[in-house]
């Protein structure tokens, strides 16, 4: 008879930990393209020459959130990978693309910029492919889920650990888990960049 297998509690808070961060630095994204797109598009700051249009404060924060979200997107899905979660890869990419072309959209059809709306269009379509492979992979997990299960399969599943490849009865719940995570990691950078803007 097989030992109770450890909790790899190591994995599991770097995983959520990395998710949490992918969340905040989405928001700090976010909100430091709107700042910018808000003074024009364009903005710099120091250096020994007249700025024209000096970047808005907090603004700088989306120099460390793209770096520091690909950092916690590689960490997360490989420490993911070890308790059976779902690389962070795709959401990452979907929801960056998504919310800086929904920026891009804002501001072109209040300004009139055709050019911002023709960059909403093209971030919307690199969001579109990773949007629809998620949800073909949801689908797929949907739908292997066997109405009736082995004696032999029901025993399998009890013996291993909760932190499996099959855990928490599949990726339906590490979504689940994502979503709470990741949004509140965007609510705590709402809040950073608030501080930061101050």
């Amino acid at each position: 008879m097989s030992q109770t297998a450890r909790i790899p509690y190591r994995a599991i808070v770097v995983t959520f930990l990395c998710v949490f961060v992918i969340g905040m630095c989405l928001a700090w994204a976010f909100l430091s393209m709107r700042a910018v797109a808000g003074v024009g598009g364009s903005c710099a700051s120091g250096g020994a020459y007249e700025i024209a249009t000096p970047c808005p404060e907090g603004s700088w924060l989306i120099a460390v959130a793209i770096p520091l979200m690909l950092i916690a997107m590689f960490s997360g899905s490989g420490f993911g990978m070890t308790i059976g979660a779902p690389a962070m890869l795709l959401p990452m990419w979907a929801l960056l693309f998504t919310a800086l072309g929904w920026n891009f959209f804002e501001f072109g059809f209040a300004d009139g910029s055709v050019s911002f709306i023709v960059c909403g269009v093209m971030f919307w379509g690199m969001a579109l492919p990773a949007w629809w492979a998620m949800f073909v992979a949801l689908k797929n997990t949907i739908l292997k889920r066997a109405p009736e299960e082995t004696e032999k399969a029901r025993k399998e599943r009890q013996a291993a650990s909760a932190w499996s490849s099959g855990s928490l009865d599949g990726s339906i719940w590490w979504w689940v888990l994502y979503t709470v995570l990741g949004a509140g990691g965007a609510f705590f950078g709402v809040a950073v960049y608030a501080l930061a803007s101050a």
